[in-house]
């Protein structure tokens, strides 16, 4: 059975931003849907966020679904580099990801720089990868999240909201993320 993880961005929650939404949508639809809880630390680093992911994912297989939003997404690619290796999984959605230093943020930057992702390996193992951005982000530009579609072949959208995709920017609901989760994973209710 197909099962969807979702790895929250920096200093977020799985209480936060369009994340209790969704999961209320997968519970509603009997799709099982679960938020990972990482370090919510104004400092965070890779190797914390890294053995978290490990420990919340669980066995990665041919079905799974990974969302990631933010920080997130780097944190995700560079976990999936390395658990990729000898195994596939259905699909990644990567909600205002980046691959690089945003030129703000400078106390994340020793994260983003420890963050080692093989863009060839993914674009093999990850059957279905999409980016969906904002045209009004001005904490990741939009640029940004373009050249990572771009590094990883991935489906690009652009988002209705325009904003960082969090709570305090309006963003409660993101039906974008949950078009792509439904178009693998039919709702059974």
């Amino acid at each position: 059975m197909a099962q969807v993880n979702v790895i929250h961005g920096y200093t977020a929650s799985p209480e936060e931003n369009w994340f209790p939404w969704l999961q209320a949508q997968a519970d509603q639809h009997g799709i099982e849907l679960n938020v990972l809880r990482l370090d919510p630390s104004e400092r965070p680093q890779l190797q914390v966020w890294d053995q978290q992911i490990q420990q919340q994912l669980g066995a990665l297989n041919e079905d799974s679904v990974l969302i990631a939003h933010s920080l997130g997404c780097l944190a995700t690619l560079h976990y999936l580099s390395h658990a990729l290796q000898q195994q596939r999984i259905r699909k990644l959605i990567l909600v205002a990801g980046f691959n690089g230093r945003l030129g703000r943020l400078e106390q994340v930057n020793p994260f983003i720089d420890a963050a080692v992702i093989d863009f060839e390996l993914l674009k093999q193992q990850i059957t279905e990868r999409v980016v969906i951005y904002s045209e009004g982000d001005a904490r990741v530009l939009p640029k940004f999240s373009l050249e990572q579609a771009h590094r990883l072949n991935a489906k690009v959208i652009a988002a209705q909201h325009q904003g960082h995709f969090i709570d305090s920017e309006g963003c409660t609901e993101l039906p974008e993320v949950w078009q792509e989760i439904i178009s693998v994973i039919p709702p059974t209710e």
